[in-house]
C-alpha cells in the first residue's frame, strides 16, 4: 500500500470512527424493531439520565435497536450486540454501531408481557430482564408525621402503599405530607421496596424534585429525595413496571381554617363532595370524630361528627 493510499485509508477509518462516536454520544431517540416486537416498531422511553428504557410484551424472535423510526440506508445506525447469539435477558451485553441492517440483533426466546431492557448509552451496553412485581412499597423520610426526628429517619415508621388488586405493579398511598420542624431533612422522602434501607429503592433523578412535578422514578441510583412544596394530603401512585410516579394534592393545609372546627349540623343546601379522615384516607360517610370535608362549593372544612 502506497503512502497516499494509506493516508486515504486512515482518514476514512477516522471518519467512520468519529461518526460512530458522535452517534453514541448524541442519541436523542431509539426504536426497537424486528420479529420480536408485536407492532413491528416501538419507540423507547428516554430517561432523564440519558438512558433508554423498554417495558412491554415481546414475541419469540429477533429484536434490533435502531436510531431512526424507519430504516434509511446509510443513515440508520443499529446497536449490534458484540457477542454471538446474544439473548435479550442478560446482565449487560456491550454493543457497537453498524449501518448494516443484516447484522444480528438480540434473541428473544419466548413470549411474555413483562419484558424490560435498558440501553446504557454511556457504558454502551444493553441489559434485559423479566420484571417481577414487588411485594411491598413504603414511604420513608421526614415529610410525614413520625417519619423522623432531629437526627435520623425512622426505619420502623415507614408507611405502606396499597397494591392494586388488578395490577400488581401499581401501588398507591394517601396521607399527610409537609415540611415539619425539629426533624432532619425537612420535607424530604424516598420510597423503599422493603422495611429497611435497600436494596430496592426508588428515588427522583434530581435532588429535591417537587413531588407534584414528578413523573419518573429511578430504581436505585444516587440517594436523591423528593421534596414537598405544599403541606396537605396527597395521593401518590407508582407504576413499578413503567417506572412512573404521579402525585395529586387532595387538599392543602392552607385551605383549612385552623380555628373553624364545625359541628356536623349543616345547612340544607350544603353538599359533601369528598370526605377524608385526618390521615388522608377517603371515607364514604362522616365518621365519629374529626373529618376533613370538601364541600360542593370547593371550600374545605374541618367537621366534628358526634
Amino acid at each position: 500500500m502506497t503512502m497516499k493510499r494509506y493516508r486515504i485509508f486512515l482518514a476514512t477509518l477516522v471518519a467512520i470512527m468519529s461518526a460512530a462516536f458522535s452517534n453514541a454520544q448524541d442519541i436523542e431517540q431509539l426504536w426497537a424493531t424486528g420479529s420480536a416486537v408485536p407492532d413491528g416498531t416501538c419507540q423507547l422511553t428516554k430517561r432523564p439520565d440519558g438512558q433508554f428504557r423498554f417495558a412491554g410484551a415481546l414475541n419469540p424472535g429477533e429484536l434490533k435497536i435502531m436510531t431512526t423510526e424507519h430504516f434509511v440506508k446509510g443513515t440508520t445506525q443499529f446497536l449490534r450486540p458484540q457477542l454471538v447469539d446474544s439473548y435479550l435477558i442478560n446482565n449487560g451485553i456491550g454493543y457497537a454501531f453498524t449501518t448494516d441492517e443484516n447484522q444480528p440483533g438480540w434473541v428473544v426466546s419466548f413470549q411474555e408481557d413483562t419484558y424490560r431492557f435498558l440501553v446504557d448509552t454511556q457504558g454502551r451496553k444493553v441489559t434485559g430482564e423479566l420484571m417481577l412485581p414487588w411485594n411491598e412499597l413504603l414511604i420513608a423520610g421526614s415529610a410525614f408525621p413520625g417519619g423522623s426526628d432531629r437526627t435520623e429517619w425512622k426505619r420502623d415508621n415507614m408507611l405502606s402503599f396499597e397494591r392494586d388488586h388488578d395490577n400488581p405493579y401499581i401501588f398507591t398511598w394517601t396521607g399527610e405530607l409537609g415540611v415539619y420542624d425539629n426533624v432532619v431533612e425537612p420535607g424530604r422522602f424516598k420510597l423503599e421496596g422493603q422495611m429497611t434501607w435497600g436494596p430496592r429503592e426508588l428515588h427522583p433523578y434530581v435532588q429535591d424534585e417537587d413531588i407534584l412535578e414528578a413523573s419518573q422514578v429511578c430504581m436505585g441510583g444516587p440517594d436523591n429525595k423528593w421534596h414537598v412544596s405544599v403541606d396537605g394530603v396527597y395521593k401518590i401512585t407508582v407504576d413499578l413496571f413503567y417506572e412512573t410516579i404521579s402525585a395529586e394534592l387532595l387538599y392543602s393545609s392552607s385551605n383549612l381554617d385552623a380555628t373553624g372546627i364545625q359541628s356536623n349540623k349543616m345547612e340544607s343546601d350544603d353538599v359533601y363532595m369528598e370526605i377524608y379522615d385526618m390521615n388522608g384516607i377517603r371515607l364514604q360517610h362522616l365518621r365519629k370524630g374529626l373529618n376533613i370535608v370538601k364541600m360542593g362549593d370547593g371550600t374545605v372544612r374541618k367537621i366534628w361528627h358526634r
